[in-house]
């Protein structure tokens, strides 16, 4: 006999009581079900549910629209479409299933199962026993589904059998291949990954495959090693077919106090990465890091190398120069503390007798006056510095400065400054046999003092119309200095500090390198309907003193050059203009030239750049013109593609090009890049890198 309850709405029958006749074996029921219609057999004991059938437990709702209960075996039937939602949120579709009353172990058919983070899995059949999901004849993908659900997406991994254990993250597969828009492109016997729910996990990163003159054919295969939630390393060897393995580690910590990161290189080199090198093994070493202790924030960089070409052979960096250096610094009340120490390594010239290989120790103490004195902020600087050369004299310098300013606006709109700084040094020199400047180091006297005062006034005139806002601000600044004879015998005293810009042209230099001078400036600037803003610059320093310059600085001894800056924004455009000319305003001798255009999804950035004879370090005998063009593209919503280009106008030649081309969707990226150094150093040639990577999102990255 059967009896049958029909409601307008839902019936809920909560399903604590198995048949009587059968208490003492039946298990234990906790599901709570939902449907339009709910009939028993009294003969059987099943009970039929018609009708948007839902069934709860634990956090887990499985929706259907009809299924019979079997209280005895404690079974769920379900004949037709069904979905299992977990309390995650992860949810499996399938044609049809049994399952206990639990919802917590069964067979689906047809399955499908779609998680929190992005992966999906299908197969023709599984089987649930709690966490462990076993899939037959099953695929696993993190591309977004299908409009038609018969079109294979970019990339899925096809396996006759894949296991996912919920529980600990695990997805094992069975003779997996990896298919591309359906078409398989590649086979393992074995593969494992984490689950989609795993932040980092060890194991294989995505390899990336690249070619170039040195290294031929190459793949690079990244292992992680998560050795703790706070550290862990990766280890990429490079397997080519011109070279030895190559092999790189970054090791990655982060402490209580701070975080730090040291990346490592190894080799041992043939054929042409060991012409610019005799060591049988070449490596190097990059890290940094910061940390706060207490009151204290620490930081540090590490650069090195077992040869000087090492970075730049293998491509990892083209710096001239290798920094290492390491520094504390602490702010107690008014006061400031540092200590710093660096090491310097030059990679692509000859040392000469200024080079500067080791600062240790750099000591520095401010003290920032609370109350004003004389109306102005006053603050006391304490220096201790040594240098360390190896082809000339060490330097000790220990100086003190007083740096007083003040500033004032009057009633009637003019902008008064002053400022004054008094510093008092002490020399002690290291002198080696053989230095070059021994015999001017000996004959300096040991302490020195210099003072600068600079006095500056400034009007603003402004002009506001209806659309337009206008601002003409000229400048004037007369600066005094004097400074003991003996500055300026100092071996290698800092005359790099000298280098006029609009910057620099009002901003008084440290008093043993300041001169008297007459600084002279025009500001203008042009706002209109927030759409438009234009700024222009023009400058010049007149010489009152006896000091002389070098070209390169662009002071001069009766005038300095004549600067002039530019800049213009107006919506996607921005154009920005450097230059710098001789005193008479005739002769171009600097020019720094940028425009860009930056629009939603498309980029172009120009760049220009040109320096006479002697106006840089490096270009004593020849001019220097350089041009810069970088491009960027988003194609749709997927592909991007970059570009960049550099060219020695001067030569005529390219100095580099690159480019990459980028495909991004939620479950892939995919990137392959080019790069051409044309650039020639040492036994190092021209030479051309290519790269691809094929990032499967939630399992390669």
């Amino acid at each position: 006999m059967t009896k049958s309850f029909g409601f307008i709405g839902a019936m809920t029958l909560i399903l604590a009581l198995p048949h009587v006749a059968k208490a003492e074996t039946a298990k234990a029921v906790i599901a709570t079900l939902d449907a339009a219609e709910i009939s028993v057999d009294d003969t059987t004991g099943l009970i039929s549910a018609r009708g948007n059938v839902e069934a709860r437990t634990d956090g887990r709702l499985m929706a259907t629209e009809r299924l019979t209960y079997d209280r005895e075996k404690a079974q769920l039937t379900v004949p037709g479409p069904m979905s299992l939602t977990e309390s995650t949120g992860d949810k499996i579709s399938a044609a049809s299933a049994i399952i206990d009353n639990e919802l917590e172990k069964g067979r689906f058919n047809d399955v499908r199962l779609a998680t929190q983070s992005s992966g999906r899995m299908k197969a023709a059949s599984a089987q649930r026993d709690g966490a462990l999901l076993e899939l037959e004849d099953a695929i696993y993908s993190s591309c977004p589904e299908c409009a038609d659900p018969n079109d294979a997406p970019l990339w899925q991994i096809r396996a006759s059998r894949i296991s996912y254990d919920r529980a600990v993250q695990n997805v094992i597969y069975s003779h997996p291949r990896l298919e591309i828009y359906g078409l398989p492109v590649f086979y393992l016997p074995y593969m494992a990954h984490a689950g989609p729910k795993i932040e980092k996990r060890s194991g294989f990163l995505t390899p990336s495959l690249g070619g170039s003159k040195d290294f031929g054919t190459a793949v690079d295969m990244p292992y992680f090693l998560n050795l703790a939630p706070n550290y862990d390393l990766t280890l990429t060897p490079r397997i080519s077919d011109q070279q030895e393995p190559f092999l790189a580690g970054e090791w990655r910590h982060l402490t209580t106090k701070g975080n730090y990161k040291m990346t490592g290189y190894i080799h041992r080199p043939q054929d042409d990465l060991a012409m610019d090198s005799q060591r049988e093994l070449r490596g190097g070493i990059m890290g940094s890091g910061q940390f706060a202790i207490g009151d204290w924030s620490l930081s540090f960089a590490l650069e090195d190398a077992s040869d000087d070409l090492f970075f730049r052979r293998y491509k990892i960096s083209n710096t001239p120069r290798l920094t290492s250096n390491l520094s504390a610094a602490r702010r107690v009340g008014q006061h400031y503390i540092s200590v710093e120490a660096y090491r310097f390594r030059e990679t692509l010239t000859e040392e000469k007798a200024s080079t500067v290989d080791t600062i240790l120790p750099a000591l520095a103490h401010d003290y920032d006056f609370a109350n004003p004195v004389l109306n102005g902020a006053l603050t006391i600087r304490n220096r201790l510095t040594h240098r360390q050369r190896d082809l000339d004299v060490d330097e000790t310098r220990l100086s003190s400065m007083l740096d007083w300013s003040w500033r004032k606006i009057t009633k009637g709109g003019f902008i008064l400054s002053a400022n004054n700084r008094l510093t008092i040094d002490a020399y002690d020199f290291g002198i080696k046999e053989g230095d070059q400047t021994s015999d001017d180091a000996r004959a300096i006297d040991n302490v020195l003092s210099a003072n600068s005062t600079a006095f500056t006034l400034a009007y603003p005139l402004q002009r506001i119309g209806k659309k337009d806002r206008q601002t003409l601000s000229p400048k004037l600044q007369i600066v005094l200095a004097d400074a003991a004879d003996d500055y300026g015998v100092i071996p290698h005293n800092g005359q790099t500090t000298r280098d006029l810009s609009k910057s620099q042209l009002f901003q008084p230099l440290s008093p043993k390198d300041e001169a008297s001078r007459v600084n002279l400036g025009l500001d203008h600037e042009l706002i209109y309907r927030d759409r438009l803003t234009s700024r222009f610059f023009i400058g010049q320093s007149y010489n009152l003193s006896d000091e002389t310059f070098e070209i390169r600085s662009g002071f001069g001894e009766d005038r300095s050059a004549l600067i002039a800056d530019a800049t213009l924004y107006a919506g996607a455009l921005s154009l920005t203009q450097k230059t710098r000319f001789s005193k008479d305003g005739r002769i171009l001798l600097r020019s720094d030239s940028r425009l860009a255009l930056a629009f939603q999804a498309f980029s172009i950035g120009l760049e220009h750049s040109f320096y006479e004879i002697g106006q840089t370090a490096s270009n004593t005998t020849e001019q220097l013109e350089e041009a810069n063009v970088r491009l960027g593209w988003q194609m749709g919503s997927n592909w991007r593609l970059d570009a960049r280009l550099r060219e020695n106008l001067e030569k005529q030649e390219s100095v580099r090009a690159d480019a990459a081309f980028t495909y991004e969707d939620d479950c892939t990226l995919i990137t392959v890049s080019l790069d051409r150094d044309y650039s020639r150093v040492g036994n190092i040639e021209p030479d051309t890198s290519v790269n691809f990577t094929f990032t499967l999102k939630t399992i390669g990255n």
